[in-house]
């Protein structure tokens, strides 16, 4: 099983490579094995908590403001299944994954699950094979660029909450606030109509069917012209 071009994607090479093989064995492939080989599910079982280690001590240091659940919620969004899919692609690990060709699926390896677990595996093999102090820099380089996909998650899981962060610096303790300024249709679907005010003066709207809905559409608005907002009579 040649994995040198593997090991280059990665920007690690392993000194027991039968852990990186480990680390790419599907449990189908096992019907082929021996009593010597593995498949990756022990290596994925610790690679999943390695990786937890690794970002939450980075968001931990990174955002020493922020209470645990908060915490909680970024570090589920970086570890979720798409993110670690998405990272796996781009080592192109289907292509190294050992499977049973003969398994009830049509190609294991391409199953998003499949891959998932292979990358988790890498990890734990990583840090067996050197310490956490390496696995977590090689980590840290995989997920380059951290800090920009949370601005992306605060946009897209609490735009308020992320304007909140990028307005206060710029207009202190001016109070931010929203105002509902119509309401319309019958009680049993009502729309309203909120505008975002920064003392006294309004930069965006939003429509929805509650007060929450139309907050977040205004947040929304407001936050997608932000690199163009003037704030200068606020």
């Amino acid at each position: 099983m040649k994995l040198d071009g593997l090991q280059e994607k990665l920007g690690y090479r392993f000194k027991n490579e039968q852990l990186l093989i480990q680390s790419m064995t599907h449990p189908s492939y096992m019907v082929h094995a021996g009593n010597e080989e593995s498949s990756n599910q022990r290596l994925e079982f610790l690679g999943d908590a390695v990786l937890e280690l690794i970002i939450s001590e980075f968001l931990y240091l990174r955002f020493p403001h922020l209470r645990e659940g908060k915490l909680t919620q970024m570090r589920s969004s970086l570890v979720k299944g798409t993110v670690l899919v998405d990272l796996a692609n781009k080592f192109k690990l289907s292509k190294y994954i050992r499977v049973n060709v003969g398994s009830k699926y049509d190609s294991p390896r391409e199953l998003p699950s499949s891959q998932e677990d292979a990358l988790e595996a890498l990890i734990g093999a990583i840090f067996l094979d050197s310490d956490f102090p390496n696995a977590k820099e090689i980590v840290l380089e995989w997920f380059a660029g951290l800090t920009d996909r949370l601005s992306e998650l605060n946009y897209d899981h609490n735009p308020k909450g992320r304007l909140q962060e990028l307005l206060q610096p710029k207009v202190g303790n001016h109070q931010i606030r929203y105002e509902v300024v119509k309401e319309t249709g019958p009680s049993h679907s009502r729309k309203f109509e909120v505008e975002l005010i920064i003392d006294e003066q309004t930069y965006g709207k939003g429509i929805g069917k509650s007060k929450k809905e139309a907050e977040v559409a205004a947040a929304r608005e407001v936050l997608g012209n932000f690199e163009t907002l003037d704030l200068t009579d606020a």
